[in-house]
């Protein structure tokens, strides 16, 4: 993992506990090799921001399509939120560049792989 002042520099935003973002950035693999009892991954993170991302999306949609049905907005929301449409955004502000993972789980790939680009999006 390298510098977190340039990914917050990439992002456009200052985080006040830097701590929480590197919580965060952190893969389960990272800890399963390098054991820390003061750090933790980033799995419960992402089942919160999993479910903000939702609710923002749904209320974004449900405000900008106000006569669109139900079953529609269902349909653009999970279209939003699909996991290759946030390892796309993750992609984008090269966010596995600063994941910190276990060695083999880096060298299988992991940088790349589109539910670890996922999940940490989801938690950032």
């Amino acid at each position: 993992m390298t510098d977190l002042a340039a990914f917050q520099a990439i992002l456009g935003v200052g985080f006040k506990d830097i701590g929480l973002l590197r919580q965060a950035l952190t893969h389960r693999s990272y800890l399963n090799e390098q054991p820390d009892p003061a750090r933790q991954d980033n799995e419960r993170m992402e089942f919160l921001g999993d479910a903000i991302l939702d609710y923002i999306s749904a209320d974004m949609l449900y405000q900008r399509y106000p006569q669109v049905a139900e079953g529609e907005l269902t349909r653009l929301r999970s279209a939003l939120v699909r996991t290759e449409s946030l390892a796309t955004l993750a992609t984008g502000c090269q966010i596995g560049q600063y994941l910190a993972m276990g060695k083999g789980e880096e060298i299988s790939g992991g940088r790349e792989r589109v539910n670890n680009l996922c999940g940490a999006f989801e938690a950032v």
